[in-house]
């Protein structure tokens, strides 16, 4: 949390809790590989509350400049043409800066997520007959792959969160151990974190997912209970730092007013 920041004390819904949170793993001067939905709002918080020369790069070619006239509702809304720097294609940011090894960080949202890290949003049930299919790719696979570090940002489901994920739309740890590296892809790449509305989970050396963190009020017990394995617990896992009233002010204010990512959203209510 930020020294001499004020915080308050469950002034706050569990979805402003996970943006914030997301939001402060950002480093300032970063180049960042924005996925759609929660990585826009994540994105754009860090680049008003401390992360000012952070770079946020989508996938369809533009590198953004100023705050948008108003929050995008996906990485391609027109609306991001006007705030931009740099206006190209996918080939620009797929290739000049991702596959350059220009990405320090990946963000990414997941229809599921697995104990390794592996992302679906791709379909549930068998690929050929499914039971739901999702949108797919998109730049996903490309960001997961080759971005130094990826952040992955979802409302937390016990359903989002099988041992193993239907399908891989975007790797992770693969099978862990060694087996993401295996198939080729950089040594010292993969997910770093996954930021819930229930916590915040790390990886291990064997790429499993670890419970790191909580929110305010939430038991790393009731935790483990949703999500569909035996999850690790770090053994220091703590309430996480509460938003701070100017977090809170910035989000509301100023990057979303009219709670177009922040209002009538599942998860926005505490278990």
């Amino acid at each position: 949390m930020r020294e001499n920041s004020e915080t308050v004390q469950q002034d706050y819904t569990p979805i402003e809790w996970m943006i914030i949170q997301a939001s402060r793993q950002i480093r300032d001067g970063e180049v960042l590989l924005v996925g759609t939905q929660w990585p826009i709002v994540v994105s754009l918080l860090a680049r008003k509350t401390h992360a000012a020369t952070a770079v946020i790069c989508f996938e369809g070619g533009v590198v953004l400049e100023g705050m948008p006239a108003r929050i995008p509702l996906w990485t391609a809304d027109p609306v991001v043409g006007s705030s931009s720097v740099f206006q190209g294609d996918s080939i620009d940011i797929l290739g000049a800066v991702l596959h350059a090894g220009r990405a320090d960080r990946a963000l990414l949202t997941a229809a599921s997520i697995d104990r390794f890290g592996n992302i679906n949003t791709t379909c549930t049930g068998s690929y050929l007959s499914p039971e739901l299919r999702f949108g797919g790719s998109g730049g996903a696979c490309d960001f997961a792959c080759l971005a130094k570090k990826t952040m992955i940002i979802v409302e937390h489901d016990k359903q989002r969160f099988p041992p193993q994920v239907d399908f891989i739309t975007s790797p992770g740890f693969v099978r862990g151990g060694s087996s993401r590296y295996e198939t080729g892809l950089r040594q010292g790449t993969g997910p770093s974190c996954v930021v819930t509305t229930l916590g915040m989970f790390t990886f291990d050396e064997q790429g499993e997912m670890v419970l790191s963190g909580t929110r305010a009020g939430i038991s790393p017990e009731y935790i483990a209970q949703q999500v569909q394995w035996q999850l690790k617990v770090a053994s220091c896992c703590d309430a996480l730092p509460e938003p701070s009233l100017e977090e809170l002010r910035v989000l509301r204010e100023i990057v979303d007013p009219k709670g177009m990512y922040t209002r009538n959203r599942k998860g926005s209510e505490a278990p």
